[in-house]
């Protein structure tokens, strides 16, 4: 999908991200813009430090379906996105990392709804394949 379509169907804008597997202390930002782009900040939930500098990366989006694409490492989110929510699997060079789970907006969802992680995913992500 072109990303300029973004606007309409509720994808640019601030999420709050949270990835309970693989860093569960931290609560992340993401800025989604509708030029295909997007940062990210990250913070200790607890202290509110900042845990890492931002980081950029790339989205895309079919139907429901929402990834985005880390520039500096090669974590990959894929996702289903519905209306104000986002939640999916996050992978690290193609290894299943964890869940997480987004709210579009300043608040972090409270939890991740999602089944636990489940590292034998019977197919893996079409991407993966690319």
């Amino acid at each position: 999908m072109v990303p300029a379509a973004a606007d309409n169907l509720g994808v640019a804008g601030t999420w709050t991200v949270l990835i309970p597997d693989a860093f569960p202390r931290f609560i992340f930002t993401w800025r989604i813009a509708a030029d295909g782009s997007y940062d990210e900040d990250g913070r200790n939930s607890a202290t509110e430090r900042r845990i890492q500098p931002t980081f950029h990366g790339r989205w895309t989006l079919e139907g429901e379906r929402l990834v985005l694409r880390q520039t500096e490492y090669n974590y990959v989110f894929d996702g289903t996105l519905s209306r104000t929510s986002y939640a999916g699997d996050l992978y690290l060079e193609g290894v299943l990392v964890s869940r997480f789970c987004a709210a579009k907006g300043e608040t972090a969802p409270k939890r991740c709804w999602q089944a636990p992680l489940i590292s034998d995913a019977t197919a893996p992500p079409a991407w993966l394949e690319e």
